[in-house]
């Protein structure tokens, strides 16, 4: 009797995984990018329209998303909520109020996990609005950077596909005001998961368009990355970008298809010249390995590596514990991440990619590297032909992709409904398929403010120090009945715009209406140093739990050239907020700055700072100040360039 293959089906789950915690949102507005991004130097054999998208759509901040920052170190086992899509074959884990991150995706028949599955979920600053995780298959819509619905939760529903249940996932991106859509099946027998995607714009005007899926790998001295390609953009941090040959020796000498013969991180974006059936594959020595590909609209392809250098192996033990490597393999719409493209307005743009285990000849695999790409182009293709993927697009395009969600499975943020609620088009999104609800979260004083319901914008108003700053947003704004909080929005919405005067005026009008430390922590940013610090003393007062303001008033107070106060400061600090890593950090850069190099250099040797950010110097400037020409101790080491490059981002 021949057995059927069983259809997918949708099951919930938890994932039990030592974690830290997240902790709650910075209510702080950041005005500027989270970490400086160099401006691309491109080096020759750009195309026009490759350097007319580089200099096209960076963000300047993260608003209107809060910062999350408050994440530690410390972590206990947790338990995740989680979705398992199966079919007998494969079985693809996923966490939809982590952005929708497949966090496993194991092959049952080839009885291997075929990720990266990171054995604790650490956050760490490298996402657009700060904290993000390692491991698994993300959806990065936005711009350069990990995605601000990195640790944010997204929508989740179960459809009904022709052949099974399909997983579907959806969120509105809010600094770009685009729409997502990821819809995951497995069809029966099947030994690929489908990712299934659509961006669409709701609005009438174009906007800059970014995406990118990032895949971790697992990652030993053997692995191998192999796409077909003879060239590829290579950058290292500094803000250069140059075409190099592929496979291409790093200055060691070595073919970096080997990611951990490089000794620092780098990023490669294979040039593809408009390949039909794309793929990107890690292998091991022993053929066993991991594959991507996509249909057509896919223009890029990358390897990032952290190299096998101190730096590289100290962020991996950061991100992942003792003793766990990884690299990433990612796929994105424009051929490199430094790129924006152009998306019409009320238009939309989709593909769909597949992943799945590979197995290749060890002596392939160990071969050149033209005989070992021949044969992960041909293992790939056999496995996802294709035209047949071309097919199994346009096939989801008309049967599913705006087919009503059967049931919702998980709740993302309620910015979806607020924001179809402000432009009165309900149907800017295909409303049975991509439902956007009224949710109980920081959404709740915008609807409160469309509605007219003064009293319950003034009950709510607390939960969203950090306002909308779109156009439609300012608008709605400036037409309201004045209160402390509509103030406050005028003026973060004028601040962000580059008018300190409009801005200054109307934190100042919000403080006449009911003292409140934001407005004031506004003010201080647009202050001379002295009376910043004045008013970053009046806004503490207000809130002394609030870890942001005490942060911006120290570095206020060095940058004031006043480390005494700033020591009597931190001296004041409760005793949780005076050990954070970032205090300590700040208290050890006073100590130098009053002479006191002794303390400074006794923080420096046991210094950890929760909220590093990926490419930040600090930590190596700090000791090459109190110990010139000593080497950097190995714990602080997280330079992504090499010493004699300049600081990246």
């Amino acid at each position: 009797m021949v057995s059927v293959p069983a259809p997918a089906t949708v099951r919930r789950t938890t994932v039990t995984v030592p974690a830290a915690a997240l902790g709650p949102a910075s209510p702080l507005p950041r005005f500027t990018r989270l970490r400086e991004l160099p401006y691309p130097d491109v080096g020759p054999g750009a195309a026009p329209d490759m350097l007319e998208r580089v200099g096209y759509g960076r963000l300047e901040s993260p608003l209107p998303y809060p910062v999350q920052e408050d994440y530690g170190r410390s972590r206990r086992e947790a338990e995740l909520p989680a979705y398992v899509l199966g079919n007998g074959v494969l079985r693809a884990t996923v966490l939809p109020a982590l952005g929708g991150r497949v966090w496993s995706l194991y092959d049952d028949v080839r009885g291997r996990e075929l990720l990266f599955r990171n054995p604790v979920l650490q956050f760490a600053n490298f996402g657009l609005t700060g904290a993000w995780f390692a491991g698994g298959i993300e959806w990065n819509l936005g711009s350069t950077g990990h995605t601000a619905l990195s640790c944010r939760p997204v929508h989740a529903a179960v459809v009904a596909g022709p052949d099974g249940d399909v997983l579907r996932l959806w969120e509105w991106e809010r600094t770009r005001d685009l729409v997502l859509q990821v819809d995951l099946s497995l069809p029966p027998g099947a030994d690929r998961l489908y990712a299934s995607t659509r961006v669409i714009n709701p609005d009438p005007e174009e906007k800059p368009l970014y995406y990118w899926t990032n895949i971790a790998v697992p990652e030993s001295p053997g692995t191998r990355v192999l796409t077909t390609a003879d060239a590829a953009w290579r950058t290292e941090y500094t803000g250069a970008l140059i075409r190099v040959p592929v496979p291409y020796p790093d200055r060691a000498d070595v073919d970096i298809s080997h990611p951990m013969a490089s000794r620092f991180p780098a990023d490669y974006f294979y040039d593809l010249q408009g390949q039909h059936g794309r793929y990107i594959v890690s292998v091991e020595p022993d053929g066993r390995g991991f594959a991507q590909t996509s249909t057509r609209g896919m223009a890029g392809r990358k390897l990032f590596l952290w190299g096998s250098g101190p730096a590289g192996s100290r962020w991996q033990e950061w991100l992942c514990g003792p003793g766990a490597r990884y690299a990433e393999i990612q796929a994105g719409w424009c051929p490199t991440q430094l790129e924006h493209d152009r998306l019409a307005g009320r238009a939309s743009v989709s593909w769909t990619e597949a992943f799945g285990g590979v197995d290749l000849d060890p002596e392939a695999v160990a071969g050149g590297y033209a005989e070992a790409c021949a044969a992960a182009q041909a293992a790939v293709h056999q496995a996802t032909d294709p035209g047949h993927l071309e097919a199994r697009h346009e096939r989801w395009l008309t049967d599913v992709a705006d087919a009503a969600i059967a049931g919702q499975v998980s709740t993302g943020s309620g910015w979806g409904h607020a924001e179809l609620r402000l432009r009165g088009r309900p149907d800017a999104v295909p409303a049975r398929a991509l439902p956007f609800r009224p949710v109980d979260d920081d959404s709740l004083p915008a609807r409160h403010l469309l509605d007219g319901d003064t009293r319950g914008l003034a009950q709510a108003a607390g939960r969203l120090p950090v306002p909308p700053v779109s156009d439609r947003w300012r608008a709605v704004f400036e037409e309201a009945p004045d209160s402390w909080w509509v103030h406050l929005a005028r003026a973060v919405n004028a601040h962000v715009r580059g008018e300190p005067g409009r801005a200054a005026e109307q934190y100042s009008a919000s403080l006449a209406a009911r003292e409140n430390p934001w407005a004031l922590r506004g003010l201080a940013l647009l202050a001379g140093d002295d009376h910043a610090c004045d008013l970053y003393a009046r806004a503490r007062r207000l809130r002394p739990d609030c870890r942001g303001l005490a942060v911006e008033h120290l570095e206020r107070l060095l940058a004031a050239g006043r480390p005494g106060d700033c020591l009597d400061a931190i001296a004041a600090l409760d005793p949780a907020m005076r050990e954070h890593g970032r205090t300590r950090l700040l208290e050890a850069r006073a100590r130098l700055a009053a002479g006191d190099r002794e303390r400074a250099a006794g923080i420096m040797e046991s210094l950890v700072v929760e909220d590093l950010a990926e490419g930040d110097t600090v930590l190596g400037e700090v000791w090459d100040a109190l110990h010139p020409g000593a080497a950097l101790p190995a714990q602080l080491d997280f330079r992504m360039t090499s010493p004699e490059c300049s600081p990246g981002h």
